[in-house]
């Protein structure tokens, strides 16, 4: 169990808010009839005068959606100590911590002229006095005066990846053990090309021991047009075998013994790898070199999701929709590139320099991300504002300036209006980039959109509604996950169905009827050519032009029969519920169903049955 600590001296002039992860499984806690006290101290042993704000305890509560509860802090006369029922974690928030200090564990020695006058420190000490202890303001959080508890260790790690994190989801680092990626990267726009090194940190979360541990090379497709090749391999140091297959598209790396359930492991590779250039007319856009955007997505090796009774996923790609399937995880990525070209990530940013010979190095976390995108961007013009505490960043070509600020209002009022739809955004950034996809018109990466450059240049309402699209699949794929080579219904339908939503939301209604028109469109034309299918069939099976009159335009039209089927406010609540419940993973059909069914209270098996199982002629609503 991991608990969460923000802190922040009480003399500091700038700086930004640092939140510290602290494992229980290390000590620095004293148990006591259900509650747990924590004390802290500066790794350098120095006391120091720190105003603390507000707290929470976190409760994962078996499972369940964590729930926040904020209360109050004691003070002994040698630190701060909170106690949480049922021994869960503890978040602290105070504000902003300078850069500099973290990742440092604290002590908080409080004198009670800092933030306790003498009035409020005795009416505490009469009520302890009165009734033997203090009555907790929210359920879940009790305050004692029990000696402080040994210094807690922290995770650098962890620690670090808060910084991705908006403070009020800092929290979410700690619904799981994530597997971490720790990543180097050199870049060479010159070829174009990269080379690297990467550590992963994997648990076995099955039931059956790992022989062999299966990685993506997703730039080996052929539709991406470049390279990835892996140099060296090694499990816990020790250097292992490896074999490919489906064209070099995957990797299996033999482990020195097997990985006992439960257990971990670190698996570490060099790599290199190139891209094309200037290629968008003929392959995936996002993995190229054009118009001043060096687009570098699924660079390295992306461990391959086992998925129970079924084990490692090993098909052959299918590059008919998203390539990408894979879990949650931590990345924390160092990249060294020519001081002319601005870096843009996943992530945030929280570390930078720059070197001799016009190099610069920086460093990216993620918090919790499906896959860590790169780019590379020269001659672009960044613009940027802040919606909700996430700041959103547009970049443009020089000549697109006025299409670039209305994209950055798009993209706020997007992310505004989904926060309030769907449940809040996590992250701190947000970023639009303008490029040469040529093929597809917008493409979704964590905290990351890339948007075709002609849409900039038309007089139309195509750029806001794909910006729209896009920005919803960061809950439609990037906080719940699913199968895009399986159900691309899943993400695609319901991204689709948003653009309905997000026009609905900025009052324009007509336009979300023009949207709902163009779907019920594309489907009429498919099911009059005989091309029907159910929303669950594969990608791979929808040839002849069916896949996108399939997941998009008939993915989105069943989230319509849904609301129509339960109503306007189940409907809402599905959203917010099912967001809530699947976040951080992985779902499919039938959890979807699921969480509609308790939204609503009603039995939908009919609705399922007919719009994703089989190719029965439903109405068209």
């Amino acid at each position: 169990m991991w608990h969460a600590i923000t802190i922040q001296p009480a003399k500091t002039n700038s700086g930004r808010q640092q939140t510290i992860l602290l494992s229980s499984a290390h000590g620095g806690e004293k148990r006591s009839a259900g509650t747990r006290t924590f004390t802290f101290k500066d790794s350098t042993g120095v006391d120091g005068w720190y105003r603390v704000s507000q707290c929470a305890v976190v409760h994962p509560c078996r499972g369940r959606k964590p729930a926040v509860r904020y209360g109050s802090l004691s003070r002994t006369g040698s630190g701060l100590q909170y106690l949480a029922r049922c021994g869960y974690g503890v978040l602290l928030r105070v504000g902003s911590a300078p850069a500099a200090h973290a990742p440092r564990l604290w002590r908080f020695t409080i004198p009670a002229r800092l933030w306790y006058d003498a009035f409020m420190i005795r009416l505490l000490l009469l009520i302890i006095i009165a009734f033997g202890s203090v009555t907790p303001f929210f359920p879940g959080a009790v305050f004692r005066d029990d000696p402080p508890a040994a210094t807690t260790i922290v995770d650098p790690f962890i620690t670090a990846q808060t910084a991705a994190m908006r403070a009020e989801h800092a929290a979410d680092l700690t619904d799981a053990d994530w597997d971490r990626y720790t990543l180097t990267v050199q870049l060479d726009p010159t070829g174009p090309r990269l080379s690297g090194a990467v550590s992963v940190r994997l648990t076995n979360r099955s039931e059956v021991d790992f022989d062999t541990i299966w990685f993506h090379l997703y730039p080996n497709h052929p539709d991406f047009g470049g390279r990835l090749d892996v140099t060296s391999a090694q499990i816990d140091g020790v250097p292992v075998p490896s074999r490919t297959l489906h064209g070099d598209t995957l990797i299996g790396l033999r482990a020195p013994q097997p990985l006992p359930p439960g257990q971990s492991a670190t698996v570490t590779m060099t790599f290199t790898a190139r891209t094309p250039r200037n290629a968008s007319q003929r392959i995936f856009g996002a993995y190229n070199l054009e118009a001043g955007v060096w687009s570098i997505a699924s660079f390295y090796p992306l461990l391959a999701r086992y998925i129970p009774g079924m084990g490692w996923d090993t098909r052959p790609i299918v590059s008919r929709g998203d390539f990408t399937v894979s879990a949650t995880a931590l990345y924390d990525v160092t990249v060294d590139a020519p001081a002319d070209w601005h870096l843009v990530s996943s992530g945030s940013r929280i570390e930078h320099r720059t070197t001799d010979h016009n190099r610069q190095v920086a460093r990216f976390v993620s918090g919790p991300m499906r896959e860590f995108y790169l780019a590379a961007l020269q001659g672009l013009m960044p613009i940027s504002t802040e919606i909700d505490g996430i700041r959103v960043i547009s970049y443009v070509q020089p000549n697109d300036q006025t299409a670039g600020k209305q994209s950055l209002t798009i993209a706020t009022t997007a992310l505004q209006v989904f926060n309030q739809r769907f449940g809040a955004y996590p992250y701190n950034e947000f970023e639009v980039i303008q490029a040469a996809l040529t093929q597809f018109y917008g493409m979704e990466y964590p905290g990351v959109v890339l948007i075709e450059q002609d849409l900039y240049r038309r007089n139309d309402r195509l750029l806001e509604t794909t910006i729209a699209h896009e920005i919803s699949h960061q809950w439609w794929y990037g906080l719940i996950g699913n199968d895009a080579q399986g159900e691309a219904w899943l993400d695609e339908g319901l991204a689709s169905y948003s653009q309905i939503l997000y026009y609905e939301m900025i009052d324009n209604p007509a336009q979300a009827t023009a949207e709902l028109e163009a779907f019920r469109a594309s489907y009429r034309r498919l099911r009059e050519r005989g091309g029907d299918a159910p929303l669950a069939t594969p990608p791979a099976a929808l040839n002849n032009g069916r896949y996108v009159p399939i997941a998009y335009a008939k993915g989105a039209l069943f989230f319509h029969a849904l609301r129509q089927r339960i109503g306007e406010a189940a409907f809402n609540d599905f959203l917010q519920q099912y967001v809530a419940t699947y976040r951080w993973r992985e779902i499919a059909g039938p959890d979807l169903i699921r969480i509609a069914g308790q939204a609503c209270g009603c039995e939908l098996d009919d609705l399922f049955t007919d719009w994703v199982i089989t190719a029965t002629a439903v109405p068209i609503p």
